[in-house]
């Protein structure tokens, strides 16, 4: 498997997490905008304006950018394959944890929340349950934007050390 050790799989790769990382952290940042933009006490037709872009934010943007930062983490893991360092194994539990948080727990609440928001408009009263949810899936889109900055940092201060020498 010697392109697993090429010079340009490695630049693949590198692309590929780029990219992903960009995504989310750009989605994320787009999230914290509206919340901003929202204020302490947001109107009904605000949270249900809101929730037009959050879903498909979520699905056109955030899903598949999470997916290609830990495909990109797992090239970069196959290519260092015979000096894996310490590093490589953080960055690709770092972007398993960020899929695992993002899939199975942000992007089903994300569904929900929108769903009470669809309700809590259309019945013209805040529902608690709208902020619960809405509470715990900033949260963990929070959990999600603290290993993002964890995984820059280890990425930067070992980025020289990754992957070793490639042969091509």
């Amino acid at each position: 498997m010697e392109i697993l050790q090429s010079k340009s799989f490695l630049k693949i790769a590198k692309i590929i997490i780029a990219i992903g990382y960009s995504l989310c952290l750009g989605s994320i940042a787009s999230f914290i905008a509206m919340n901003i933009i929202a204020g302490k006490s947001p109107t009904i037709e605000f949270l249900y304006w809101q929730r037009t872009f959050v879903n498909p934010i979520m699905n056109f943007v955030t899903v598949p950018a999470m997916w290609l930062l830990l495909l990109g983490n797992i090239a970069l893991f196959l290519t260092s394959k015979y000096k894996r360092k310490a590093a490589n194994v953080m960055l690709l539990i770092l972007s398993l944890l960020i899929v695992v948080n993002g899939q199975a727990v942000i992007t089903p609440l994300a569904r929900k929340v929108s769903n009470l928001a669809t309700q809590q408009f259309q019945a013209s009263t805040f529902l608690q349950d709208f902020a619960t949810n809405k509470t715990i899936e900033d949260t963990c889109g929070g959990i999600n934007l603290l290993l993002l900055l964890a995984y820059l940092t280890i990425y930067i201060f070992t980025s020289k050390t990754l992957t070793g020498n490639a042969n091509r």
